[in-house]
């Protein structure tokens, strides 16, 4: 093998320099530009993600609202409830209201509470 001199070496190190540093920068370019394009998809995702979930609480909503209404009418026209039914009932009746449900269901039941029907 041939002797080796300082230039070579240092022009060795340096290419190795130039090559790390090239490395380095496009990889730096490429997660800013992926960034960017993944931005705002990332806000698009987010939103979709909250519209689903406004709509899967309304669709819950009015289920339970309609479950409630049924079952306060039964009540009203003396139909009996067992106590599993009723013990249902309370539960999708704290769930309507964790929903933002407060509406005539919330008077009616007040109502039957107070008369001591359900």
């Amino acid at each position: 093998m041939e002797n080796i001199s300082l230039g070579q070496i240092a022009g060795i190190i340096t290419l190795l320099s130039i090559f790390i540093g090239a490395i380095t920068s496009f990889i730096a370019f490429s997660k800013s530009f992926i960034s960017k394009i993944l931005k705002p998809l990332d806000q698009k995702i987010e939103k979709l993600e909250e519209v689903s979930t406004t709509n899967r609480n309304n669709i819950e909503l009015e289920l339970i609202k309609m479950f409630l209404v049924n079952f306060i009418n039964d009540i009203e026209h003396d139909t009996k409830k067992s106590q599993i039914q009723k013990q249902n009932a309370f539960e999708l009746y704290d769930r309507y209201k964790s929903l933002g449900g407060n509406s005539y269901v919330h008077d009616r039941w007040g109502k039957l509470i107070k008369e001591g029907k359900i």
